[in-house]
C-alpha cells in the first residue's frame, strides 16, 4: 500500500547509498515522510477508549489514511469526562504512533440524572433513546429532546471548540473532516473551518433532523426547528458532505443544497478477522442464533420467535444476544416461547468478531421505523457480520440499501419482521448446511475492506485540498 502512497518516496530510498547507514536512512524517510504528507484534522466524540461500533469508522480512517499521505491529528473527549456508551481500553493499541490525539474537557448534562437515579455511566447514555413509564424518565427524555440540542453531547463543543480553534491557527493543516452522531462533532468542526477556512469534510454516520428516535422525545416544534436549522447550517457550509448509504444521501441531497457528495460506506477490517476461528462452536448440539449489539423491543420479531419454535421442533436451538439488552422483555419473549436465550454482555471487539465466526446464523434486526429513512439504514456491524462469512438473517425493509449489499454479497436474507415462514424456511436451510462454507461473493465483499474504503476518503480529500490551493 505504501507503494502506491509514495512512489517518489521509495524511488529515492533506491538512490540512497548502502553505506549511508541505517540511522541516516531512517532520517531521509521521516524528514521525506513530514515534507510530503498532508494533514488532516479528524474531530470525533467518540474515540478509543470508547467501545461500540461507532468508533470503528473513524478508528479505521485513522489507522489507515497514513497509508494514503494524510496523517491526522484527533479531537476527542478525555474519556473521565465522557459518556461512552461502552469502553475498550483494546482498541486503543490499533491507534498508530504516529497519530496525534488531543482529548479535551466536557460536560455530560445526564450525569446529574445518573446520580439521582443511581445508574452507572454507561447506563446513562442512552437515556434519551429508549422507553421509559415513569415521569422522571419522561421528563428526561423531554430534555433531551427539547434543551440539549443538537443531542446530549452539546457539553463538549464549548471546551473542543476552544481547543480547535487554537488548534487550527498554530498548527498546519491540509483539511478538516468531523464525523457524528454526535452530531455536535460537526458544530466543533464548523467552528475550526471558519477559523481557518481549512476545507471541511462532514461525515454522517446516521441521519440528523430525520433521525429514527426523535419520535420518543416529545421534540417540539422550537426544538425541530432549531435542529433542522443546525443540519441546514452544518450540510451547507461543509465543502464535502459524506453519508455511509445511498438512500441517506439522496435525502440529504433533497433537503440541503450540499457542496459536494461521497457515499462511503461502512466495511470491515480483514486484519480483524480470524481465519481459524470459524469452525470451532459449529460443532455444539444446539443450533445457535446470535445478536451483536444493543438489543430492545424496536427489534424484536415475535415471527421470528415463531420460526425458532417450529425449527426446535426437530433441533435445539439457542439464542445468543452478545451487547446491551435495552429491554428485558425482549429477551424475556424469547423464555416465553420456550427458546434458552443468552445474555452475554458486552464484548471487546477482537472477541466480538472471533465470536461471529462461531455461530451457525447472524441475526442482524433493523429497528422498526416508519418512515421513508428506514431504506438507508446498513448498521456498521453488517460488514462485521459478512467478512464473518455465516449466514446473516436480516429484519428489515426488503427493499433499501442493506436488502441491495446483501445480495451483492450472498450473505443472506432479508425478511419483513411479520414474515415466519420466509424466515423458517431459511434457517431450516442454514440448518441443513451447517459446518459448510457459506458461499460468499469475495469480490463484491472486497469492495467494503477499510483499508480500500479509507482509499476513497483519501481521494476525496486529495481532490478538495488541491481545488483549495
Amino acid at each position: 500500500m505504501w507503494h502506491h502512497a509514495y512512489p517518489a518516496w521509495l524511488e529515492w530510498l533506491r538512490l540512497l547509498k548502502k553505506d549511508s547507514g541505517v540511522a541516516s536512512r531512517d532520517q531521509f524517510c521521516r524528514c521525506y515522510f513530514e515534507e510530503t504528507v498532508k494533514r488532516i484534522l479528524l474531530i470525533s466524540y467518540y474515540f478509543p477508549p470508547s467501545g461500540g461500533s461507532g468508533v470503528q469508522r473513524i478508528l479505521k480512517f485513522a489507522r489507515y489514511l497514513p497509508s494514503y499521505g494524510w496523517l491526522p491529528t484527533v479531537l476527542t473527549v478525555d474519556p473521565k469526562f465522557a459518556a461512552f456508551p461502552s469502553t475498550d481500553e483494546s482498541l486503543i493499541q490499533e491507534i498508530p504512533r504516529e497519530v496525534k490525539v488531543i482529548r479535551t474537557r466536557a460536560w455530560d448534562p445526564f450525569s446529574l440524572y445518573g446520580r439521582v437515579q443511581g445508574k452507572k455511566k454507561v447506563d446513562v447514555v442512552v437515556v434519551g433513546h429508549v422507553g421509559g413509564k415513569s415521569g422522571f424518565k419522561r421528563f428526561a427524555r423531554w430534555l433531551r429532546g427539547n434543551i440539549f440540542l443538537p443531542d446530549a453531547r452539546i457539553g463538549w463543543f464549548p471546551f473542543a471548540s476552544r481547543v480547535v480553534r487554537k488548534l487550527v491557527q498554530e498548527q498546519k493543516f491540509d483539511a478538516i473532516m468531523s464525523t457524528g452522531p454526535p452530531h455536535s462533532s460537526h458544530l466543533v468542526g464548523m467552528a475550526a473551518h471558519k477559523a481557518s477556512n481549512l476545507p471541511w469534510v462532514v461525515d454522517m454516520r446516521d441521519p440528523w433532523a430525520e433521525i429514527y428516535y426523535r419520535d420518543h422525545m416529545y421534540e417540539g416544534r422550537i426544538a425541530s426547528k432549531i435542529q433542522s436549522t443546525l443540519e441546514h447550517k452544518v450540510l451547507s457550509t461543509a465543502s464535502a458532505v459524506v453519508s455511509v448509504s445511498e438512500h441517506w444521501g439522496m435525502g440529504l441531497k433533497r433537503r440541503v443544497n450540499i457542496q459536494h457528495y461521497e457515499t462511503i460506506p461502512n466495511g470491515f477490517d480483514p486484519a480483524d478477522m480470524s481465519p481459524n476461528q470459524a469452525t470451532q462452536s459449529r460443532k455444539e448440539d444446539a443450533f445457535t442464533l446470535a445478536y451483536i449489539g444493543t438489543y430492545n423491543l424496536r427489534r424484536h420479531s415475535s415471527a421470528l420467535v415463531g420460526a425458532l419454535q417450529q425449527l426446535q421442533a426437530t433441533t435445539p436451538v439457542e439464542v445468543h444476544l452478545v451487547g446491551k439488552v435495552v429491554n428485558l422483555e425482549a429477551m424475556e419473549a424469547y423464555h416465553a416461547g420456550g427458546i434458552p436465550v443468552k445474555g452475554l454482555g458486552y464484548l471487546p471487539h477482537d472477541e466480538a468478531v472471533a465470536y461471529m465466526q462461531s455461530v451457525d446464523v447472524l441475526l442482524l434486526a433493523l429497528p422498526r421505523i416508519q418512515d421513508h429513512s428506514s431504506s438507508g439504514v446498513v448498521p456498521g456491524k453488517a460488514f462485521e457480520y459478512m467478512s464473518a462469512r455465516r449466514p446473516i438473517l436480516a429484519l428489515g425493509p426488503t427493499e433499501g440499501d442493506l436488502a441491495d449489499i446483501l445480495n451483492q454479497v450472498h450473505a443472506g436474507n432479508i425478511f419483513d419482521y411479520e414474515d415466519q415462514v420466509g424466515m423458517f424456511n431459511f434457517l431450516k436451510n442454514c440448518m441443513e448446511s451447517r459446518g459448510d462454507a457459506w458461499p460468499i461473493n469475495d469480490e463484491a465483499l472486497a469492495e467494503y475492506e477499510r483499508p480500500r474504503l479509507t482509499g476513497r476518503l483519501a481521494q476525496l480529500l486529495n481532490q478538495l485540498s488541491k481545488s483549495d490551493s
